[in-house]
């Protein structure tokens, strides 16, 4: 089967597979993985509008059950091969599962108005649908750092509500970043673009969009 199509990083990494750096790096990447920091960031969203716990585990599950099936996806194209690593470390791997993705965020945003989520989070999903559309379009020609782009975009939805959140998580976006380097899982451009795109385009559109 030939990978000629595939752009996949040969450099060696800059952590020595199995050493402390490297281990640290891929528990990193799988801890502040972008489906755990978009759940996160459901989660707080509710309980700021609301602070109801259980009702914010609720909306965070209709979240969940909106990506499943790119998830799904994902995760039986690894098992059997298909798919080079639960990262979509290849562009080329990620033409279909992210427009899935994508596609489970409006399934998720269009659940949120009828069941009355907070407008909060509508906006966040929303927010985060328009921004996942143009990571779609990115992703045809180059590959952004995922880890980068979601956790700052998840940052930004707090930069004028909560000084504090905004910090943390974008602390969290920067570290998330910074450990796909050493691993070689991205390039210095891909981790700074996606740093840049995730926090410029939801505050952009936050800007310029009518209140839901």
């Amino acid at each position: 089967m030939s990978m000629e199509t595939h752009s996949v990083d040969v450099s060696p990494p800059l952590a020595r597979p199995g050493s402390a750096l490297d281990r640290l790096c891929r528990v990193t990447s799988y801890v502040l993985h972008p489906v755990l920091m978009m759940l996160a960031t459901s989660l707080l969203l509710s309980l700021y509008a609301h602070g109801n716990a259980p009702r914010a585990l609720g909306e965070a599950s209709l979240l969940l059950l909106g990506l499943l099936p790119g998830l799904l996806y994902l995760a039986v194209g690894v098992a059997r091969g298909k798919f080079s690593h639960l990262h979509l470390l290849n562009k080329e791997e990620r033409h279909v599962v992210l427009p899935l993705v994508v596609l489970g965020l409006l399934a998720v945003f269009l659940s949120y108005k009828l069941v009355g989520a907070p407008v909060e989070l509508e906006r966040g999903v929303a927010l985060g649908t328009l921004g996942g559309v143009g990571v779609v379009a990115i992703t045809r020609f180059w590959k952004i750092s995922l880890h980068s782009s979601v956790g700052a975009g998840c940052a930004a939805l707090f930069a004028t509500t909560s000084p504090v959140t905004f910090g943390v998580l974008g602390a969290l976006a920067l570290l998330s970043g910074l450990s796909r380097l050493p691993i070689r899982h991205h390039t210095p451009a891909q981790v700074l673009v996606g740093w840049a795109y995730g926090l410029a385009v939801p505050l952009f559109l936050q800007a310029v969009l009518p209140p839901l």
